[in-house]
């Protein structure tokens, strides 16, 4: 059975996350009180709807009980997104994610109940800040938490010729090896007597920071 996502405001962040919902086999019903927000994501999710979720009646009548997660992706106006947050919440959101575009905004979304509060224009620029500084050949993937990640990077020469075992990657660097990418084959979970060749790319799980340090650090 598909996952079933709820997805309020249309805005650019909004209109991007329920058309991937949707790509990555999610149930997708996107909402917004602006005919042209919908009208433009109409055809790329499974239901759309032009409606004002700062109205009970009109989150009432959404069922948003039955949607595994909810996301109230209003930023910009405040109001609406407090007053949204708050009925989602209301009448039965199971998971919550609100969007915030201030630190106070935030503040005010977890106390009225929002589950998870996400910086989208932050978090990016973050990235973005953290990708310049990184050395070449590491790219992150996915927050997991404030400080671990999902990321590749290519094995380094010092990494090259030498097993998972000997490098001792986990214990020294807090990095987990999940997968390793080599040409057109991809080892998920590959065995501690694993050997890396030149040209391996290595799916990490772990501290972001630490990683780059093993990346400089002669073994």
């Amino acid at each position: 059975m598909r996952r079933q996502f709820l997805v309020v405001g249309l805005g650019r962040f909004g209109v991007s996350l329920a058309v991937l919902l949707e790509k990555m086999g999610g149930e997708v019903l996107a909402v917004d009180r602006r005919e042209a927000a919908v009208m433009e994501v109409a055809d790329q999710v499974t239901h759309s709807l032009i409606a004002d979720t700062t109205e009970e009646r009109v989150v009432k009548d959404l069922g948003v009980e039955h949607f595994d997660e909810v996301v109230c992706a209003i930023g910009t106006d405040v109001e609406a997104s407090l007053m949204t947050t708050l009925l989602l919440r209301e009448f039965g959101a199971r998971f919550l994610v609100s969007k915030a575009s201030t630190d106070l905004h935030g503040r005010l979304l977890e106390k009225i109940g929002a589950d998870r509060v996400i910086y989208p224009e932050r978090d990016m620029a973050a990235r973005l800040a953290r990708d310049f500084f990184a050395p070449p050949g590491i790219e992150e993937l996915l927050d997991l938490s404030v400080q671990h990640k999902m990321f590749q990077l290519q094995a380094p020469a010092h990494f090259r010729e030498r097993s998972l075992a000997d490098l001792h990657l986990r214990a020294r660097y807090g990095m987990n090896i999940i997968a390793i990418r080599r040409g057109e084959k991809t080892i998920v979970s590959p065995p501690a007597q694993e050997i890396l060749h030149d040209g391996d790319g290595l799916v990490v799980v772990g501290d972001y920071d630490r990683a780059q340090e093993a990346l400089k650090a002669p073994e």
